[in-house]
């Protein structure tokens, strides 16, 4: 799904326009625990899978931005309506992430992505 498409759809904000482009997003990922973010996302090998992910969080702080920023993840959605500072969107900016915002809940929006065809990325250690 081309990201103008999800931003119209879901009426999503965008909190640093400057850096917006009309890319196909085929697959995210959610979580308010970076640490997460950072062990499942560490273990793609497939650089497309990250360049055509979005990473959804609850976490409006400099934390998600760095992450994205680790992980070559260049889009961050922050959702539930947070309110995000100038810091953070500054940040975003000098990192090259495009900082998203949503009032849906995280489990709305994933939801609504998967419908649309969004997949989501799965830790790769069997158990």
């Amino acid at each position: 799904m081309k990201l103008s498409e999800i931003i119209q759809k879901y009426n999503i904000k965008v909190f640093t326009p400057s850096l917006l482009k009309d890319k196909q997003i085929t697959y995210g990922f959610c979580s308010d625990l970076m640490s997460d973010a950072l062990m499942i996302l560490n273990s793609v090998k497939n650089q497309r899978i990250l360049d055509e992910s979005i990473l959804i969080t609850g976490l409006a702080t400099n934390q998600s931005i760095r992450t994205a920023e680790m992980l070559d993840v260049e889009i961050v959605l922050i959702v539930r309506g947070k309110v995000v500072s100038q810091k953070v969107i500054d940040l975003a900016l000098e990192s090259n992430i495009l900082l998203l915002g949503t009032h849906l809940t995280m489990f709305n929006i994933s939801g609504n992505l998967f419908k649309d065809g969004i997949k989501g990325i799965s830790y790769n250690e069997q158990w």
